[in-house]
This record gives C-alpha cells, sequence and structure tokens, in this order.
C-alpha cells in the first residue's frame, strides 16, 4: 500500500454532483489508482447527483459549433466523455454481481422534488449513439457546413435536404436553402449529421459514473474510499477542517460561495420540455434542440433566460407549469420553437417541465472556454474549482476532469492547460 509522503490518506472534497463532479470524482479515483495512492473522495450535494442543472437538460454529445467548426479540443473531449460514458454504462450492468450499493437505491424511482430518474430505469441504457442532425436553417449556415466539413472528417458530413428529411420526417427548411439545392449550388449542405453523436441520458449517466466511481474505489490501495454526501454546502473554509484539497465543481451554485469578480461567470436559467416522442430517432440542433431519450421521452430546449440569480440554482427540477406563471409562459414558448425546429413536435405529448441554472464562461479568442484552477479564499486556504463549462459541460466535462485530477494529486495548477487555467 502506497499512501502520501506522510503516510495518510489524500482526502478529497468536491462539492457538486453534476457533470464537473462527478467527473472529478471518477477521475482523482482513477489517476489514484493508478498511481498506488489511497485516495478518500466525498462528493458533495445539497440535493445528490443530477439534481441541479446538469440533470434537467438534454445530452448531445458533439464537437461542433453552429456553423461547423470543431470546438476548442473538441475532439479530444468528446473521445473521453465516450470513453467515460462505457464506464458508466460497464458499472451499470456490473453492479449487481459486485455487491456494491447504488447511489440511487435511497429512493428507488421517480423523485418529483428534483425531477430527477433513479431506480425506475435501471434498464435503460445511460445513453445512445442514433447521430445528431443540424439542419441548415438558412443558405448562408448550408454553406458554412460545406466549408467547414471535410470529406475525410472523421466525426461528420454533410446531407442533401432530402437525405435529412428522410432521417427526420416532417422536417421543413426554409426557401432560401431549397432555392439554392434546386439551383444546383455544390456549396450548400441540407444538414450537418454527426453519425456517431451521442445522446446522453444525463441523470442516468451521471448516477452510473458514481457508481463507476465507487466501484474504481473499492479495487483502489487500502484506505481509499468514495462516498456521497447530501449536505448544502454554507461556507467553504469550514470544510478544510475535514479535507486536504476542496474543489468547487457546482456549476452556477459556485457564485454562492465565492465573489462572482473572482471567477467570472454568468448565470443563465433555462427551462425545456420533457415530451413523448413519435418517429423521430436522430437528435436535432439547432437553436432549440430536440433530444429523443429513446421511446419513452424527449427533450426540447432550452429557454434563455438571463436574470437567474444564484439561489434559482436550488430550484432545479421539475417544475409546476400550471402553479408557476414563468414555467407556464417558458412551456408555451418551448412549445412554439419545438415546432419551429421539428414541426410533428405539436403532435408531441408534454410530460414534464423542467428548470435548472447553468454558469456561462466569457468569451475568448477561443471562443466561450471553460475555466479551472484555484481561487483564494483567505490568506492561508485556497480552493479548486471547474466551472463555466456552459452549454459545453458533455463535451469537456471529461478532460476537464482529468486535468483537474492530475492538479490536486500533484498539488499543481500548471497541470491544467494555460487556455483554460485561472488562479484567482
Amino acid at each position: 500500500m502506497r499512501r502520501d509522503d506522510d503516510g495518510t490518506t489524500t482526502r478529497v472534497c468536491v462539492v457538486g454532483g453534476g457533470f464537473a463532479g462527478v467527473s472529478l470524482a471518477f477521475h482523482v479515483v482513477e489517476e489514484a489508482n493508478a498511481r498506488g495512492r489511497a485516495i478518500d473522495v466525498t462528493l458533495v450535494d445539497a440535493v445528490g447527483v443530477a439534481g441541479g442543472a446538469s440533470g434537467v437538460a438534454a445530452g448531445l454529445l458533439h464537437p461542433y459549433t453552429p456553423r461547423g467548426k470543431v470546438v476548442w479540443e473538441g475532439e479530444s473531449g468528446v473521445r473521453e466523455a465516450k470513453r467515460m460514458i462505457d464506464a458508466a454504462q460497464r458499472a451499470e450492468e456490473g453492479l449487481d454481481v459486485t455487491g456494491v450499493e447504488r447511489c440511487d437505491d435511497a429512493d428507488g424511482g421517480w423523485r418529483d422534488s428534483v425531477g430527477r430518474n433513479t431506480g425506475e430505469r435501471r434498464t435503460e441504457r445511460v445513453a445512445n449513439a442514433p447521430g445528431i442532425v443540424r439542419p441548415a436553417r438558412s443558405a448562408k449556415q448550408g454553406r458554412d457546413f460545406k466549408r467547414h466539413v471535410e470529406d475525410d472528417d472523421a466525426f461528420a458530413r454533410c446531407l442533401t435536404t432530402e437525405e435529412t428529411v428522410a432521417m427526420c420526417p416532417g422536417l421543413a427548411f426554409t426557401d432560401d436553402v431549397l432555392e439554392e439545392e434546386r439551383e444546383g449550388a455544390d456549396g450548400c449542405a441540407g444538414a450537418l449529421y454527426i453519425p456517431n453523436g451521442v445522446i446522453v441520458d444525463a441523470p442516468r449517466y451521471l448516477s452510473a459514473l458514481w457508481d463507476a466511481s465507487v466501484v474504481l474505489a473499492s479495487r483502489g490501495a487500502a484506505g481509499t474510499r468514495a462516498r456521497l454526501r447530501i449536505a448544502k454546502v454554507e461556507r467553504v473554509e469550514d470544510l478544510f477542517e475535514e479535507f486536504d484539497h476542496v474543489a468547487l465543481c457546482c456549476g452556477a451554485a459556485v457564485a454562492s460561495l465565492v465573489d462572482y469578480e473572482k471567477i467570472p461567470i454568468q448565470l443563465q436559467g433555462g427551462h425545456v420540455l420533457e415530451l413523448k416522442p413519435e418517429g423521430l430517432d436522430v437528435g436535432i440542433l439547432g437553436t432549440t434542440y430536440v433530444a429523443p431519450l429513446g421511446t419513452s421521452r424527449a427533450m426540447v430546449g432550452p429557454t434563455k433566460e438571463y436574470d437567474a440569480a444564484p439561489e434559482d440554482c436550488f430550484r432545479a427540477g421539475v417544475v409546476d407549469a400550471d402553479a408557476d406563471p414563468r414555467a407556464a409562459d417558458a412551456r408555451a414558448q418551448l412549445r412554439e420553437l419545438g415546432v419551429k425546429a421539428y414541426p410533428p413536435t405539436a403532435h408531441w405529448d408534454v410530460l414534464r417541465v423542467k428548470y435548472g441554472v447553468r454558469a456561462n464562461p466569457p468569451r475568448t479568442s477561443r471562443g466561450a472556454l471553460p475555466l479551472a484552477g484555484s481561487v483564494r479564499l483567505d490568506d492561508e486556504i485556497s480552493a479548486w474549482f471547474l466551472a463555466g463549462l456552459g452549454a459545453r459541460g458533455l463535451v469537456y466535462h471529461g478532460i476537464l476532469g482529468r486535468w483537474m485530477a492530475n492538479a490536486i494529486l500533484d498539488d499543481d495548477v500548471s497541470r491544467i492547460p494555460e487556455d483554460v487555467r485561472r488562479v484567482c
């Protein structure tokens, strides 16, 4: 057994049970195991795994901007995310024979209070790869697809409007896209198609990934553990009485723990609809996404609400559109936006309305990149943080978790790439 130089197990607290937090917990345990180090990881969340915004939004995994360009580190981000999805699925399929308790066993089903799924859907896959389509909403966007997607692109290719409609029956195109295609313009595509695009059931995936972390911990050096604690953190400094390292991975809720000026994120609230789909397998990207999660549910959204406050983060989950005027307005808006994105959604039944708050990062010359590093709490204490994953949390959560895990285990912030590194 190898422990730290002083013979003790390294105690790590990860605050936040969403994409960033569960990824970091998984990678800390995985990397510590690879090094033969004992690690004691505690995941702390006010609600539990996937109880915040990460458990509300649809998970459409791909590396492209709306113009068809690959985002910063997009390909490596997708590869790492897929590796983690595979690890989560293996854990999900193997827990019944390992004897490790599942993180969703406490309630065993749908939790209306937070709007997340638990034990009732264990037999469903955490993700599927039916492909993702981004229809051209203008001739200019179609030309951008042609310009940015090469014939030998490993992730995507261009479709004609006819090919797109064959995949998405009932889809409609704007007149300029159809006219340019009729004129035989080779420079305009009907859609960007990502054949191996993955649609992730975020609550199922995150619960299974945490289970994978627990399984990894059970195979680690003596003293290695991974534990979940349901608690709201009021003061970060107090956590250092128990832990050697504290990592703030709580999305928009970090604004309630650390000064905005230190970690420059913008809060964005948003509602999504959960519908009963009919006849659509692939995911559809656009200003509004349509993401089928198997045959029983599809997510449509989100609205963009820039008046969110830190306390709104704790309202994440299912909301009552009959009692909440804002949710009722969002339901009507999303119905309209969903029909524009994919007309057949007009006939899909509404199952639930959900709400969440995401943390958007500032824009840079490389685009909107997430933030990772350390933030000083007082003259003697600094905490680690992952923040500002924004709309690309699924793409970036894997590589960010790996970079941060190595930074924590080496106690060296330079292990995080300079493009996203912040020392506040």
